[in-house]
């Protein structure tokens, strides 16, 4: 009989530098919320909803359609900064761009990404 529940033992990880290089590390904040870890409530930061600006991965063709997979440019995700604020200075519709990420405390569960780094910044863009 196989291990039951044998995911709890497995991990996936995610390909930070890759992503931030491909999305040119440029992101519009969305949204941020307070966050307080419940297993370790020191661990204090803020999670920021942001949408992705740019995006330059090859996603190659859908099997079934034959027609070229699109990229990621507007849809959103969630990242936890672990910086011990609660709120960031950043408005609405402000770019920014995360720092320092951190590969022993995200998960990547399933399709879930549960993303953690250690500092973001607001970043001036020029908009045409």
């Amino acid at each position: 009989m196989p291990i039951a529940n044998a995911w709890v033992f497995t991990e996936t990880k995610f390909k930070a530098e890759e992503f931030l290089k491909n999305t040119g590390n440029m992101y519009r904040l969305v949204s941020q919320r307070p966050y307080v870890s419940k297993k370790e409530p020191d661990e204090k930061g803020v999670t920021l909803t942001l949408s992705i600006a740019k995006d330059n991965t090859d996603y190659g063709f859908d099997k079934k359609t034959g027609l070229k997979r699109d990229n990621n440019i507007l849809n959103t995700f969630d990242v936890t900064v672990l910086n011990g604020l609660e709120h960031i200075s950043v408005q609405k519709g402000d770019y920014v761009r995360l720092i320092d990420f951190i590969q022993e405390k995200s998960f990547v569960i399933g399709f879930d990404l549960i993303l953690r780094f250690r500092d973001v910044e607001k970043i001036n863009v020029q908009t045409k």
